[in-house]
């Protein structure tokens, strides 16, 4: 046998010595142990078993050492990759258990918090992810003799290089998960509300996820598996959570609907695999679903919350398409805003409590209430003469009205309103009272209170989301500082901010 056929090869990057291992090249039964170990290890993190994780580590690095010998493991890359894991299961816990809703300052103090170092029993070491990614670097990028001749060498090697290899993709793993998806993602999402609804926001982060998507597909090694696809699970769920705010933000009835389906979908599906994991690793201890990690319940969380949001935005067509009976059985477990108004309007003796749309802003024209698709074919078609004979057409015709106006107030669209203790169309005096009172006052000085002494009447402003704003008005001057109303209106602002969560 060749020197060449009964090595593993390596193949090096400018950035660091990333291994790839010839597979045509039969590999040691001690890396295929070493590998099973590993993922068995990288398994239990997968399924927030991070005690079971530890003892996992111990027991599968002692069993090693005894089976290789201490000298082996004691002072290899594979000796150095125990504490590196002991680190990482601290940084996964610190994450997925960290209440979102803390400030940046507080979860940073969380990362960084002091992890003991169990192999050299040494002092409190700083265990912040910017360490992790130091060390694993090093391990991936360490020179490793390659130069004997000696056949016995090659399972030495052929586990020097899986560790190698898992360092190098652990490396990738942490940027991605970490420092991308959670903390300049999700962290920042949480942060700030007014950030967390803005369109460039959404864009953005949407980008970002792509990034870490790529980089995930460039972890290949069987022994990360279990990382790789929580990452994808993690990734795909915000992808459509955030898919589907941005949406809502454009008025986007069918995007909202389907990035919200697709969500429901990929949550299923996590949870069935996840009980199938666990039960054939675990045993029959099942976790309950509200022992699931603080990060998981997020996410559910702000699916709620995004579906009360597309209930209210768009209650007139959905209440038209089915029964208030309906309604209220398929959204029992989230917030009815539709209510909460009507409720307030009464209580308070509102005379008038409407959401309205700034269609001005939207990307594609505003194409009425409905399951509208927007088809530039379609519009383009119904500028022509030809059109207005095809009653086929007519609705067309009458979209791509709506879509043309020109006029200022017509650029603002009523898309709920209570008034006189029912539902009813907001009259075209009051919508341009109120709109020009968002536009002139409220824009330009920020003040939420206006009492226009001619009606006789006090306007309530809110704007909670990019495009859309609350107006509560009443036939008599009310307080600036009317506790109850300012109280209704913070508390609707914060059961629609997706930062509060």
């Amino acid at each position: 046998m060749s020197r060449r056929s009964s090595a593993s090869r390596f193949a090096s990057t400018d950035e660091g010595e990333y291994v790839v291992l010839d597979h045509q090249n039969m590999l040691s039964e001690e890396r295929l142990r070493t590998e099973k170990s590993l993922k068995n290890i990288f398994q239990r993190i997968a399924l927030f078993r991070y005690d079971d994780a530890r003892s996992a580590v111990n027991q599968a690095f002692d069993s090693t050492s005894k089976q290789s010998g201490n000298s082996a493991f004691g002072s290899s890359v594979l000796g150095q990759l125990r504490p590196v894991i002991v680190n990482l299961i601290d940084k996964e816990r610190d994450y997925v258990q960290s209440d979102l809703r803390k400030n940046k300052s507080q979860l940073i103090k969380n990362i960084a918090s002091f992890s003991h170092n169990i192999t050299s029993g040494r002092n409190y070491i700083p265990n912040t992810v910017d360490r992790l990614k130091s060390d694993l670097r090093a391990i991936a990028s360490r020179d490793v003799g390659m130069t004997s001749r000696d056949v016995s060498m090659t399972s030495q090697n052929d586990v020097t290089a899986l560790v190698r290899t898992v360092a190098a993709e652990l490396d990738i793993y942490v940027n991605a998960r970490f420092t991308m998806l959670h903390d300049q993602i999700i962290t920042e999402f949480c942060k700030d509300a007014e950030t967390a609804v803005k369109t460039s926001f959404c864009r953005d982060s949407l980008k970002s996820l792509h990034t870490v998507r790529e980089m995930t597909d460039t972890i290949k090694s069987d022994a990360l598996s279990p990382l790789k696809n929580m990452l994808e699970y993690e990734t795909n769920v915000v992808e459509q959570l955030f898919s589907c705010s941005l949406a809502l933000a454009q008025w986007d009835f069918v995007g909202s609907l389907l990035h919200l389906h697709n969500y429901n979908q990929t949550y299923k599906e996590f949870i069935e695999g996840y009980k199938g994991k666990e039960r054939s690793l675990m045993g029959k201890k099942i976790i309950k679903d509200d022992e699931f990690p603080e990060l998981y319940k997020w996410f559910f969380k702000l699916y709620e919350l995004l579906l009360s949001k597309y209930t209210l935005y768009f209650s007139k067509t959905l209440f038209q398409d089915s029964s208030r009976k309906v309604m209220r059985s398929s959204t029992t477990n989230i917030v009815d805003h539709r209510t909460k108004l009507n409720d307030f309007s009464k209580k308070s003796k509102a005379a008038t409590i409407s959401l309205i749309l700034n269609a001005a802003n939207l990307e594609r024209p505003f194409m009425g209430h409905g399951c509208k698709l927007f088809s530039e074919q379609a519009h383009s078609r119904a500028l022509s003469p030809d059109v207005l004979s095809q009653d086929s057409d007519i609705s067309l015709v009458r979209s791509w009205e709506i879509a043309s106006k020109h006029s200022f107030i017509d650029k603002f669209e009523v898309i709920f309103h209570y008034g006189n203790g029912k539902d009813e169309t907001l009259d075209e005096e009051t919508k341009t009272e109120i709109v020009h009172l968002y536009s002139d006052v409220y824009h330009k000085n920020g003040k939420p209170y206006i009492y226009d002494t001619k009606r006789n009447r006090s306007y309530y402003l809110l704007l909670f989301d990019e495009n859309v704003f609350l107006s509560v008005s009443y036939n008599t001057k009310k307080s600036e500082r009317d506790s109850e109303i300012i109280k209704f209106l913070e508390d609707f602002k914060n059961s629609m901010s997706l930062s509060k969560v």
